[in-house]
């Protein structure tokens, strides 16, 4: 008797294990879920250091310490699945350091305080009720998959002039910009996905290579809540040809142009599965970038080195 209750009871081990094992291997689709209406408030804040090299060798240490609100609406889902959101900052607060001196930037309901080492200044005298994403939305157009489909740049005052800096803005170069997030097809725990794209928001002169790769870690279930946990990292890499400017007429003969920038970001993230949505992210940015600045033949070379740690949290 008690030999055959044995037998059960490792039949019983061995039959639960073997279900646990299959739900381990089924396959979760991870997609973004929009409805109409819906509207989601993360809490961002960020810290990092780093540093600046002017042209003559001399090197600044930099700092950077604040946090801000993003709010995003959906204002429409299309037929197929994406959807159009508007993207606001409605507050903000940060403070810059560079060597000795400190400033300060704070924001919230269309007012802005301006600070420079610890005493309040008056704020610029700038109109914001039409600056994107603080007086008014900037709208995009996104894809279950996460991917940016577009980008739907309101009337600014002077766009002309700022397309002359950024060729690609506010132009069909703008579609298609970013990378999906999630595969097209479901994955299971412990499987990576990986991408190599080349965006080309500065035109196709200006290519910008990003790779990425994510992983499914693991699916568990937090009060009725099944959350995935999905590590990443990412690199960006840019390089322009130096690029004539005049700022002090036809004969200055100044060149501009970046021989190297290169960011790499490396992720963890907390996503609703049922929801549709993310719940919180902790990212870690590494940003390196060498600026030339050739005038009348002699080249001199600038950079900057920083890091950041982001943390994004649902509200």
């Amino acid at each position: 008797m008690l030999r055959f209750a044995l037998i059960l009871a490792l039949a019983a081990a061995i039959t639960g294990t073997a279900g646990g094992m299959a739900a381990a291997q089924e396959a979760i689709p991870l997609a973004f879920k929009y409805a109409p209406g819906d509207t989601l408030e993360y809490d961002v804040t960020i810290t990092g250091s780093g540093g600046l090299r002017a042209p003559d060798g001399q090197s600044s240490p930099a700092g950077l310490q604040g946090n801000l609100r993003l709010s995003m609406t959906v204002g429409e889902v299309r037929s197929d699945g994406n959807a159009r959101i508007q993207l606001r900052i409605p507050r903000a607060d940060f403070q810059v350091s560079v060597a000795q001196d400190r400033a300060r930037l704070a924001f919230e309901n269309g007012k802005v305080r301006w600070f420079t080492n610890g005493r309040e200044q008056s704020p610029p005298d700038a109109d914001l009720s039409q600056t994107p994403l603080l007086g008014i939305p900037l709208e995009f157009v996104a894809a279950p998959n996460g991917r940016v489909v577009d980008i739907i740049m309101p009337n600014i005052p002077n766009m002309p002039q700022i397309q002359q800096m950024i060729p690609g803005l506010g132009t069909p170069q703008m579609q298609n910009m970013g990378a999906p997030i999630f595969p097209e097809g479901p994955v299971r725990v412990g499987e990576t996905w990986r991408r190599s794209d080349q965006l080309m928001p500065l035109g196709p002169a200006m290519p910008i290579t990003v790779t990425s790769s994510r992983t499914l870690d693991s699916v568990t279930d937090e009060g009725g809540i099944k959350l995935a946990r999905i590590s990443g990292y990412a690199e960006s890499r840019f390089r322009s040809n130096p690029v004539s400017v005049s700022p002090g007429g036809a004969d200055a003969g100044m060149t501009v142009g970046i021989p190297d920038l290169r960011q790499t970001v490396t992720s963890t993230e907390f996503f609703d599965l049922g929801a549709g949505r993310l719940v919180r992210g902790d990212y870690d940015f590494s940003f390196m970038t060498r600026v030339s600045v050739g005038v009348q033949g002699q080249n001199q070379e600038a950079g900057i080195e920083a890091r950041f740690h982001a943390t994004v949290q649902a509200r």
